[in-house]
């Protein structure tokens, strides 16, 4: 099924399949008579074909709270109150639900077990950034100049390193190795035996493909910042694009490679590279609440939010229109490779 996850607008979170042009709305709403209570984030879980939505109603009467919208079609109910979440993730599994909020000692991650509710604080600090392991048993966290790895339910945090570079996000394989930068890039394995890449940091901006072989990243050399994907096991590395890239995303199947480069004034562009040739898509102009909530943060969004179709053959990003309305722009990323504009979309992810 094609479908899409939205916020639209009027700050509602809803569900869009394309071939109907429906707009089911999920994670309800709180009930608060004279108060705008609307969706900040929403996330789709893959696993546990649920919706989570984290509701605020600013400053005025401050309602504040998750909600998971059940898989059954039975309604939502309200997982995490009292947060103001801005950020959402989550696990492989669709077990429980990692959030991002202020708090007292800085930003709070949370988990949340999305069947009784059940939640625990991992970590505070600023910045921060995490991944789930591919088994949703830890997450391996970055925080101020810390990396950790600390189990789902807070215990055992054990400190990697406290010489984390610059970058943001930490990335896992599937046998438990894990990616991150202090001075270089570093791959930790799950013996806990570290191995620098040698390319050095770069400018930290780096995303693992699905398989864990291939590592997209920003390769600053004597000719500037370019898009390069480099091997981790023959050191290959294969440039891809030297133009101005705001973000990139792997394909689920690992095949291709999307990036968003700047295309004109105002304007972005998809990009889609398959190891050998560099297609290019119609250039779109991205909505605002992308350009300043995601693109800045794309490697932890690439962990919780699919830009890329379940089947690895259509993008989604939320763009603006001729008339200035925002739009979720959909294009092919396969011949005929047509354009499709749906009307609403402050946000829009997949939902399949």
């Amino acid at each position: 099924m094609r479908r899409l996850l939205l916020l639209d607008p009027a700050g509602r979170a809803v569900l869009c399949p394309l071939e109907d042009g429906r707009r089911i709305r999920v994670g309800g709403e709180p009930t608060m008579a004279a108060v705008r209570v609307q969706a900040r984030t929403a996330v789709w879980s893959t696993a546990g074909q649920w919706a989570a939505v984290a509701f605020d109603s600013g400053d005025v009467d401050w309602v504040r709270q998750i909600r998971v919208e059940s898989p059954d079609g039975a309604g939502s109910h309200e997982l995490v109150p009292a947060v103001t979440a801005f950020y959402l993730n989550a696990s492989p599994c669709g077990r429980f639900l990692s959030h991002l909020s202020p708090g007292p000692l800085g930003l709070e991650l949370g988990v949340s077990t999305v069947e009784d509710g059940a939640l625990a604080v991992i970590e505070r600090g600023q910045p921060l950034f995490w991944a789930w392991s591919p088994d949703s048993t830890q997450l391996a966290v970055h925080v101020e100049d810390r990396v950790l790895v600390v189990a789902a339910d807070g215990s055992n945090p054990q400190v990697i390193t406290g010489r984390a570079g610059s970058f943001l996000a930490p990335w896992w394989t599937a046998d438990g190795s894990l990616l991150y930068v202090e001075q270089d890039l570093v791959i930790r394995s799950s013996d806990g035996t570290t191995h620098p890449l040698g390319i050095g940091a770069g400018s930290g901006r780096f995303a693992l493909d699905p398989d864990g072989r291939r590592v997209a990243l920003i390769d600053v050399g004597e000719d500037g910042p370019a898009l390069t994907v480099l091997d981790l096991l023959t050191g290959q590395r294969v440039p891809v694009t030297a133009e101005r890239t705001a973000a990139f995303f792997w394909s689920p199947d690992g095949r291709r490679l999307a990036a968003l480069v700047v295309a004109g004034p105002g304007e972005l562009q998809w990009v889609v590279f398959d190891g050998d040739e560099l297609l290019r898509l119609a250039p779109f102009r991205p909505a605002p609440a992308w350009l300043r909530e995601v693109l800045p943060f794309f490697e932890q969004y690439a962990h919780s939010h699919a830009v890329w179709s379940a089947d690895s053959t259509e993008l989604v990003a939320p763009g603006i229109d001729a008339d200035g309305s925002t739009v979720a722009v959909v294009q092919s990323a396969e011949a005929p490779y047509g354009t499709e504009l749906l009307p609403g979309a402050r946000l829009a992810w997949w939902a399949d």
